[in-house]
């Protein structure tokens, strides 16, 4: 099985682990803030199923269903779904939380998997970082906002 990985440059954000938490898993506030997922609901759990519509153009969605498999609050999260059958195409995404002395580093990864991961990769690469470095750079837009009203 072909596995790649994708991931992301790591971003600066000037808050605590937890500020930063609250924003990520306020899963409602999705479409007001997050250009790349713009519409996630689930449970606030591992092994929660999430339904996520997603965009790698800024225009067209994609809806996936897909479980939690890591939901550890302040840290980590992570989630694994398939396009099709999962022995084509699978998927996993990580977001980790690692607290830095002027707040906290953002880091988004994907690894794919199964028998369409070398063909679609190159693909999907450039758009799948660029859609993350947006969401990141949302992210610090949000948590920066919301720092900001409770000022």
């Amino acid at each position: 099985m072909t596995v790649s990985r994708i991931s992301s440059a790591e971003i600066p954000i000037p808050a605590r682990a937890g500020t930063v938490w609250s924003v990520l898993s306020d899963l409602e506030s999705y479409p007001a803030w997050n250009p790349f997922i713009r519409k996630a609901e689930g449970g606030r759990r591992r092994e929660a199923r999430w339904r996520l519509e997603l965009t790698l153009n800024g225009r067209s969605y994609l809806t996936l269903r897909v479980q939690v498999t890591c939901w550890e609050p302040g840290r980590r999260l992570t989630w694994r779904g398939g396009l099709a059958r999962p022995h084509l195409l699978t998927g996993c995404h990580d977001v980790r939380i690692i607290e830095t002395r002027q707040g906290v580093s953002l880091v988004q990864a994907q690894t794919f998997a199964g028998l369409l991961a070398p063909g679609l990769f190159p693909w999907l690469r450039p758009r799948l970082q660029a859609r993350c470095a947006e969401m990141n750079e949302a992210l610090r837009e949000e948590v920066a906002r919301r720092l900001a009203e409770t000022a």
